[in-house]
This record gives C-alpha cells, sequence and structure tokens, in this order.
C-alpha cells in the first residue's frame, strides 16, 4: 500500500468519491458500456494501488436493458486514507482566506 502522501499526490478527486461510495457498500451501476468500461478502467487502477480487498463487475438484463453492477470491498487502510482527506478538506475550507 502507498503511503497517505503518495495517495493524495496520485489519486484523481473521482477516484477518492469512488472509494467513498464503495466503502459505504454502495453499488454503483451504468446502463452505457462506454461509461461502464470507464469505471472499468478506475477500479482496475485502484485495485492495481492495493486499495480494493476484492472488486467484481457483473451484467444484469432488466426489462430489457443490460446494466453493467460494481460492486467491491475498500481496505481499510484506504478508507482511512479518504476519511483523513475528507477532514483536511474541512479544516482547509474552514481557515479565513487570505487579506491581500
Amino acid at each position: 500500500m502507498i503511503s497517505y502522501e503518495q495517495f493524495l499526490a496520485l489519486a484523481e478527486g473521482e477516484d477518492i468519491r469512488i472509494l467513498n461510495l464503495l466503502s459505504q457498500g454502495q453499488v454503483i451501476q451504468f446502463d452505457n458500456a462506454t461509461e461502464a468500461d470507464f469505471m472499468q478502467a478506475r477500479i482496475d487502477r485502484l485495485d492495481s494501488a492495493e486499495f480494493l480487498l476484492r472488486a467484481t463487475r457483473h451484467r444484469d438484463l432488466r426489462d430489457g436493458v443490460r446494466w453493467h453492477v460494481f460492486e467491491a470491498i475498500v481496505d481499510p487502510v484506504a478508507s482511512t486514507y479518504v476519511a483523513r482527506a475528507a477532514a483536511e478538506r474541512v479544516a482547509l475550507s474552514r481557515e479565513p482566506l487570505p487579506v491581500a
């Protein structure tokens, strides 16, 4: 697992958002194969960084529409990184802006 500092340097904002959703047990679904392929690339990147303990993609046919469904278990360390990044963002948002 990379360090927290490396995580901040390398993670895209969307990576952090997706990790947050997945760590809460959210199921991410698309009815568009192109969007699902982009999500698969993101999941693969997060998995390569060892942020995910398990990730699955399956397809469901619902009312004639093919849905691409993603589920994952986020590594507890990665969940801690996401929580820390959120806390730091809140702290930064509350700091007064410098007066020029």
